[in-house]
């Protein structure tokens, strides 16, 4: 119980200094989102499986395009409760928002992630810690020519507990997520931003989850005032979420 006491507190205490910063930053602006999305990590042997991913991200809720993300990755189950991820992922930002870009433009990302998880009773906690080298396209001109290099580290600290009980049991999920970028092209955007996280979940099949949920997203975006001096835009983003979540093993296991 302590852990989960810990935990509690690291994830208050995150809200508490994300609101606070967003607070006091030059520029915020709001937006309502809504992301539609499907995750899927099918094993090829009891070792070996595959990453699938894909995001379509909305603005104004689902009129408007905002970001288009697909992922994917092989993975390697080791023994215990802990998988390794190496990817590569591709995504296309649009104009939204106050804070809109002139241009859509394109990323190029590998990704590297290590997954471990445990159980406390009732209580499921996951710690994914991820390193990103993304390649990013020039928002000025839409193109990819031209653009920039940086690095990211994120991690999720997420927990799950069942209210139901049976088979297909309906559960609750709980997590946030820091991301912070380094690199040589980072200057004043160290952090990038924070993402908190609460949903229901519905069991569909023993390979087949469904959830429900809201996100709210810090996000801090680079930007200089017109001395050159660095100037804080802040998106404060408010995101219904819809997550198909799958576990479907592409090989058939022995009995």
């Amino acid at each position: 119980m302590k852990k989960i006491q810990v935990l509690v507190i690291l994830l208050i205490a995150t809200l508490g200094a994300t609101v606070s910063y967003g607070q006091t930053t030059r520029a915020n602006t709001n937006n309502n989102n809504a992301w539609l999305m499907y995750f899927g990590n099918h094993k090829l042997s009891p070792r070996i499986g595959i990453h699938l991913e894909a995001q379509f991200r909305r603005y104004d809720f689902l009129s408007e395009s905002q970001q288009l993300l697909l992922r994917t990755g092989i993975d390697y189950y080791t023994k215990g409760n802990n998988r390794i991820t190496v990817g590569y992922a591709f995504i296309e930002t649009y104009p939204y928002g106050d804070f809109a870009v002139a241009n859509a433009f394109p990323e190029h990302r590998i990704w590297q992630q290590f997954l471990t998880t445990q159980t406390i009773g009732k209580i499921k906690l996951a710690h994914r810690y991820r390193l990103e080298q993304r390649m990013l396209g020039n928002a000025a001109t839409g193109e990819f020519s031209g653009g920039r290099y940086e690095n990211r580290f994120r991690y999720m600290a997420r927990v799950t507990m069942n209210v139901t009980s049976g088979e297909k049991p309906v559960y609750v999920a709980v997590y946030d997520e820091m991301m912070i970028n380094f690199g040589k092209d980072v200057a004043y955007n160290i952090f990038d931003q924070n993402r908190l996280y609460g949903a229901l979940g519905l069991t569909l099949s023993k390979d087949i989850r469904l959830e429900v949920g809201y996100l709210y997203q810090l996000l801090q975006l680079r930007s200089l005032d017109m001395t050159g001096a660095p100037k804080n835009r802040i998106e404060n983003n408010h995101t219904f979420q819809l997550g198909l979540y799958s576990t479907l093993n592409f090989f058939k296991a022995e009995q």
